[in-house]
């Protein structure tokens, strides 16, 4: 159910033709520094009335959590209440002299205020939410929604950006005249692509989405703004799913980066609601994998629906409207620019390109996905009975032949409800229903087909064919509707192919030929533009999706595109990029053959390994597996290895040991690394190496990557606190020992291991000659080689080594029990009056706070004193800061 929230009293205006609140007409749309304003004019409007509740106006209609009848009440009431359509408006929408020249005239009465002009004309096309029914319809079935009050308010007022900055008028009408004079962008303009923005802008006026003016009309206009258009290369589908090229006009409201005064600067990010594409992408594939686990062997059914024109159906509040200005030329106008050819076109609905844009349509787009599931698990809806005035058009169910095997959903690391059998999600546009397909769950496979489309009916103005104040598109679309609509076992969701019975992702065969045919041009000795790098690199982050450990294949095609974008030109792309593009080819063929959706869910480990680094040597264990191993550095490895990149080294030598002695029979293994190192940790999810200035980190990442595609395994990496990571600190110090005396040492302190659970194994010959390798390309490090250290554990068994004898000194470590005598008699002699405590309380503890606080006192710097103090971390600064302030220094006691 949509009851998520606190129910909502707040009232609503009661027609599309004639707006009011409480008998109250809207004259003038207010203007809210923020969210905490509107919601408190609202609760001041509701105390004025109590008697205009929208649940009273529609019959008391009203769902509880839990509430399936209200539910289905509510349902009915929309789908069975007639939407007033709205009137005309005094603005012609025409692409035409006369239409901009009309325009710019009504806007003069309106003293050339597009808001006070809205107002003047309520319940006509250009009214706030035109597009969508009356809350007053919304509220009894979205009032539980926690995006219902947010929602509300944007149909009411219409959407405003919340600018943190403003500009003066002064820098406004500079930065107009200068957008003006510059024309839009060459992607728009170049003689065979601009009949296409020509069209899509004729399309924008004639369905109502801008309101054409003359140039001078847009001078004159408040807040206006104006901002260059581009244009984009995008693909679509036809009714029968066949891939066709699209273009799409978008609008740069992120121009003027230099002087920070653009739309998009000036938003503030952090007031608006969080939208990002790949977890609406990661909670389907996890929906399908929770699916198949707990329904082995059971078909799963999806579809796709897509909100036509979505961005064009919420409109932006006139003072946002303003901001968003595009100059485009008339017909058979192209031999000179001038003001007389051109029209200025007011975007009174939200535009490609506006930061704000995605979040915002996601409010009601995630709304509609909701209700949509509310719609799949509500047993009480029989589409049957209450069909989806689309029911007619949606393809009947598919299903793939017998003989293709199922593929298996290995054990994940998530929770969904065990008897979940469908869910409906989606981003921005896209709207997407899975379900199981089985006999015991037929209802909700004919709930699933046209619940979305339901969804959407029920909360769009439904079309008002013939009686339409101006062409208006139906909101849901309908050619992809006949091609995605029908339920089945394969579907393309967000630009990626999802086979649900073979449990794979993949990248579409049209986008692989594309991107791969993008490559092969790099790949040619000529030079790259810098517009050319950005696609790429956008591209190849995209297949990361699906190949996380790609990632550690960019640095260099980044690096490429960065110089190239500092440069402002063409570069040219050097031998290790290349050689970085052709291992890509190799990746677009992987994704294109699909990847198992086991390897993108949260799994559930099924090897956990722990591995250390000292400055001398490496070490790792698995409990799972047993096995053991240690690796002595030489001096050369010793001197040229940051204890940094050793610990990374480490890291990849022990997952690669791990995986040669793993015995679970898994096709997808799923390995757990620990370690007591922040940057190991986060180097194995994410690296972006300077093959210049880390040549070493970056070679360890991209053998780490190629072995972890190699295993088809799932990687994860977590930090631990470096004192629990006892066995491994061991391993990696303690070579005075030898192997037996290692193991009886860890045995004999944990009772989990025994000498039959842990093997020291020999590191194999192939990583020995790999670390070798990486020395000889390491840069040189002006550093004396630094003397062993045993690990705490073996330095405090005094004298014990291996029978081949050992070079390393055996330092003893003091405990508070064993002070000395003469400490304890000094302390004694002075007296507990003086100290303020006694010999019985003395012990190097004590000696070591003192001194930590002696150099704190001396403003000595922190690392400083934890190197001498040997302290692994800052936490003594809890103790000083205590002590300072309860016995300031004498200077500050002075004042």
């Amino acid at each position: 159910m949509l009851n998520h929230a606190k129910k909502t009293t707040l009232t609503t205006p009661t027609s599309l033709s004639m707006w009011y609140v409480h008998g109250k007409p809207i004259n003038q749309t207010p203007t809210f520094r923020s969210r905490r304003q509107r919601a408190r004019r609202m609760a001041e409007v509701q105390i004025e009335s109590q008697t205009t509740d929208p649940r009273k106006a529609m019959g008391g209609a009203s769902s509880k959590p839990g509430d399936s009848h209200g539910f289905m009440q509510a349902v009915r009431l929309p789908s069975a209440t007639p939407v007033p359509v709205p009137a005309p408006s005094p603005f012609k929408f025409e692409m035409s002299a006369e239409a901009a020249e009309h325009n710019t005239a009504v806007l003069e009465t309106f003293d050339n205020d597009l808001g006070k002009a809205i107002d003047g004309s309520p319940g006509t096309h250009i009214s706030y939410g035109s597009e969508v029914r009356p809350p007053t319809q919304l509220c009894p079935l979205l009032g539980h929604h926690p995006s219902w009050q947010e929602l509300q308010d944007d149909l009411l007022y219409g959407i405003a950006y919340p600018f943190e900055t403003t500009i003066t008028e002064e820098d406004r009408k500079a930065m107009l005249e200068e957008n003006l004079a510059r024309g839009n962008h060459k992607s728009a303009v170049k003689e065979e692509d601009r009949h296409h923005v020509t069209k899509l802008m004729n399309l924008d006026v004639d369905h109502g989405y801008a309101i054409p003016l003359t140039v001078e009309g847009v001078r004159k206009l408040k807040d206006a703004e104006v901002y260059p258009v581009g244009l984009q290369n995008q693909m679509t589908i036809d009714e029968d799913g066949n891939s066709i090229p699209k273009k799409r006009v978008t609008h740069d409201l992120s121009h003027n980066k230099a002087s920070g005064n653009s739309v998009n600067q000036r938003v503030d990010s952090s007031d608006l609601p969080t939208a990002i594409y790949g977890h609406a992408m990661r909670r389907v594939l996890h929906l399908i994998h929770h699916i198949r686990r707990h329904n082995p062997g059971k078909r799963i059914l999806c579809n796709k629906f897509d909100i036509d024109k979505a961005y064009r159906r919420l409109h932006t509040r006139a003072s946002t409207a303003a901001k968003c200005i595009a100059v485009w030329f008339l017909d058979d106008m192209w031999k000179e620019r001038s003001d007389e050819n051109s029209v200025g076109l007011v975007m009174t609905r939200l535009p490609f390109g506006a930061g704000p844009a995605p979040p915002k349509f996601c409010i009601v787009s995630e709304t509609v996905f909701d209700l949509g599931a509310d719609l799949l698990s509500c047993e009480l809806w029989e589409p049957t009975e209450s069909p989806s005035p689309y029911a007619s058009l949606l393809p009947a169910p598919t299903r793939l032949d017998k003989s293709i095997p199922f593929g298996t959903a290995e054990e994940a690391d998530f929770s969904l409800d065990e008897d979940c059998r469908g869910g409906v999600d989606g981003y921005i546009d896209d709207g997407i229903t899975v379900v199981l397909d089985s006999e015991d769950n037929k209802a909700m496979v004919a709930r699933a087909a046209q619940a979305v489309v339901m969804a959407i009916f029920l909360i769009f103005r439904p079309l008002a064919a013939g009686l339409e104040a101006i062409f208006r598109p139906d909101v849901a679309s309908i050619r992809k509707m006949k091609a995605e609509g029908g339920l089945h076992e394969l579907v393309t969701f967000l630009g990626w192919f999802i086979d649900t019975r073979r449990l794979l992702i993949a990248l579409p065969r049209e986008k692989w030929k594309a991107w791969t045919s993008d490559i092969n041009s790099c790949l040619e000795p000529r030079r790259i533009s810098c517009q050319q790098l950005k696609t790429l690199v956008g591209r190849l982050n995209h297949v990361c999706f699906i190949i996380p450990d790609a990632l550690h294949f960019m640095n260099n095609i980044r690096s490429a595109m960065y110089r190239a974008v500092s440069s402002n030109s063409y570069v040219y792309l050097d031998k290790e990029t290349k050689e970085d593009l052709r291992l890509w080819l190799e990746f677009l063929d992987e994704a294109k053959e699909g990847i198992s959706i086991n390897r993108l869910v949260f799994r559930k480990p099924t090897l956990h390994n722990f591995s250390d680094a000292s400055e001398w040597g490496i070490g790792g264990h698995s409990p799972h597996t047993g096995i053991a191993w240690r690796y002595r550095f030489s001096e050369g490895q010793h001197l040229k290895f940051t204890l940094n990149c050793k610990e990374y080294i480490d890291r990849v030598v022990n997952s690669v040991i791990q995986s040669r002695f793993d015995t679970t029979d898994c096709p997808f293994p799923c390995y757990l690394d620990w370690s007591d190192s922040t940057s190991a940790v986060g180097w194995l999810r994410k690296s972006n190496f300077d093959t210049d200035e880390q040549p070493v980190h970056n070679a360890v990442a991209r053998y780490h990557a190629r072995h972890m595609m190699g295993l088809k395994a799932r990687n994860y990496s977590q930090h631990m606190l470096g004192r629990d990571n006892v066995v491994t600190d061991c391993l990696s110090r303690d070579f005075h020992l030898s192997d037996a005396q290692l193991i009886t040492m860890l045995t004999s302190i944990d009772d989990s291991l025994s000498p039959d659970m842990l093997k020291i194994v020999q590191v194999p010959d192939d990583l020995i000659s790999w670390i070798s390798k990486l020395e000889r390309f390491a840069p040189d490090r002006l550093e004396s080689p630094k003397a062993p250290i045993p690990s705490a554990l073996a330095a405090g068994l005094s004298g014990w080594s291996s029978s081949s004898g050992s070079n390393t000194t055996m330092t003893f470590s003091w405990t508070d029990s064993a002070a000395p005598d003469d400490t304890r008699s000094a302390v004694a002699s002075l007296g507990k009056e003086t100290l303020g405590f006694t010999s019985n309380e003395a012990g190097t503890h004590s000696v070591r706070s003192s001194l930590a606080m002696l150099m704190y006192l001396a403003k000595e710097p922190v690392y400083t004193i934890m190197l001498v103090g040997r302290w692994s971390s800052n936490v003594f600064l809890k103790t000083t800061s205590r002590n300072r302030s309860r016995n300031p220094p004498a200077e500050s006691a002075r004042g």
